[in-house]
């Protein structure tokens, strides 16, 4: 058995194994920040039925991402456990992501409904089947605890791209004339360059599981059930939990924050642009941070920080104020650049630590389980923002909102999010897998290797 990977990748395979992410961002960001609104502003269902359309699809994440993070870590191919899933995964899950956009408008309430329904589920799947293999290439990659932040950092990067492709275009789309129209032409170019940006971590990716330290544990269904229990896991799980809702709602709420609280639709993608440009631009700088500072007090620090900003925009933002409300977000960018880096920094951690504690050695369960929390909570954010829009008398597609309307617009931005990356930040001091056990770790399992060889 071959000994643990080498520490150091070189920066052409990271980068090219961090493009995936490109692929992937541009798909989750033009569904997390438009799909709500295409539902209920293009489709014509009420904001409560398209939540639960959200919900139903992210429900269906939480059996599926464990599953096959179960079946990728048991797959025997020579194109290795993982990357057999981008190699023929990718075309699918483009393909998926295209027709999400091609419900028909004008037709009846239940038929709309359920063909939504029926496309998430899709969409979910296929995007699950190619995203938890991916994630799960990490720890795989690398043992060593500042190399597989420093991958992180380049996934975070071209994620970053991402929004503002996936994002930024979709909401550019939305305030065209022949919105439909635009938004299929929008969904076949996107769809197209997903596969490509999956194929290329593909290829980037080749010969690494091979350098794996350890054979994958085969264990019974209740052991990866017992595995959420363990107190780091859920602990990391319970974060990503409520950090989806936090980012979920704050996603699914810009479109409606730009066009009814600042008065332009266009804000929302000069927004999301300043946003990313700032988050992408800082990731070196958290990633230089997370060398010195425990990443559990920086995750504090930026989540506060952030929770802070978004209250000073909520007050703030008019429609006479687009220059406050662009600068806020390039100063939210500027907290939340540690959030998209650090907390995915640590789940490549628990590959090794419990292979450690338990001699057990699972890839992609707990990438499945961690992709599984984030899904289920942009879920429970969809839904929880449809039921609150409701609640205020918001009305899809109306071309002046009430009064309570607008309000819940602006509560549904600023306050829902804020408190849940309060409460994600806090739950995350409970985390015990710091640098120096990871180290000991790590070195443990060196020996144990070398031993067996």
């Amino acid at each position: 058995m071959e000994g643990p990977a080498a520490p150091c990748i070189p920066r052409r395979t990271g980068v090219g194994y961090a493009a995936g992410d490109l692929g992937l961002s541009i798909a989750y960001f033009a569904f997390g920040f438009f799909f709500l609104f295409y539902l209920t502003d293009v489709v014509g269902l009420s904001a409560a039925l398209a939540g639960t359309v959200v919900l139903i699809g992210k429900l269906w994440d939480g059996v599926n991402d464990p599953l096959i993070g179960i079946l990728s870590d048991r797959t025997v191919s020579p194109y290795g456990r993982k990357r057999v899933f981008l190699r023929y995964g990718a075309v699918p899950f483009a393909l998926s992501f295209v027709v999400l956009w091609w419900i028909p408008a004008g037709t009846s309430t239940v038929l709309a409904f359920t063909i939504a329904i029926l496309l998430v589920l899709v969409f979910a799947t296929t995007y699950s089947l190619v995203g938890v293999p991916y994630q799960a290439l990490v720890p795989v990659m690398t043992t060593d605890y500042d190399e597989r932040t420093r991958l992180v950092a380049f996934k975070a990067i071209f994620s970053a791209v991402g929004t503002i492709l996936g994002g930024g275009i979709a909401l550019v789309v939305s305030s065209q004339v022949g919105v439909e129209s635009a938004l299929r032409s929008m969904a076949v170019g996107f769809g197209v360059f997903c596969a490509v940006a999956v194929l290329v971590a593909s290829r980037a990716v080749r010969g690494f599981e091979d350098r794996a330290g350890a054979e994958i544990t085969p264990v019974p269904l209740r052991r990866y059930v017992a595995l959420a229990r363990e107190p780091n896991v859920s602990t990391l799980l319970g974060h990503k939990a409520l950090g989806a809702v936090a980012t979920g709602v704050l996603t699914a709420v810009l479109p409606f924050f730009a066009l009814h609280v600042v008065g332009s639709g266009s804000a929302a993608s000069i927004s999301l642009a300043a946003y990313t440009i700032v988050a992408a631009a800082l990731v070196p700088l958290w990633n230089r941070l997370t060398r010195v500072v425990d990443k559990r007090r920086l995750v504090l620090l930026s989540n506060s920080a952030a929770a802070v900003i978004l209250a000073g925009i909520g007050i703030l933002a008019s429609t006479e104020s687009l220059a406050a409300f662009v600068g806020g977000s390039a100063l939210l960018g500027a907290a939340m650049s540690a959030y998209v880096l650090i907390p995915p920094s640590l789940v490549p951690d628990l590959v090794d630590w419990y292979e450690f504690q338990t001699g057990e050695r699972h890839e992609s369960v707990f990438f499945g389980l961690w992709m599984t929390v984030h899904q289920l909570g942009l879920g429970v954010a969809g839904f929880v923002l449809g039921v609150f829009l409701e609640l205020f008398g918001y009305v899809g597609g109306a071309d002046t909102q009430t009064a309570g309307g607008i309000l819940g617009v602006r509560l549904a931005f600023t306050i829902i999010p804020g408190l849940f990356l309060v409460l994600a930040a806090l739950l995350l001091q409970r985390y015990r897998i710091t640098r120096t056990r990871m180290d000991e770790a790590v070195a443990e399992l060196a020996r144990r290797h070398a031993a067996v060889s």
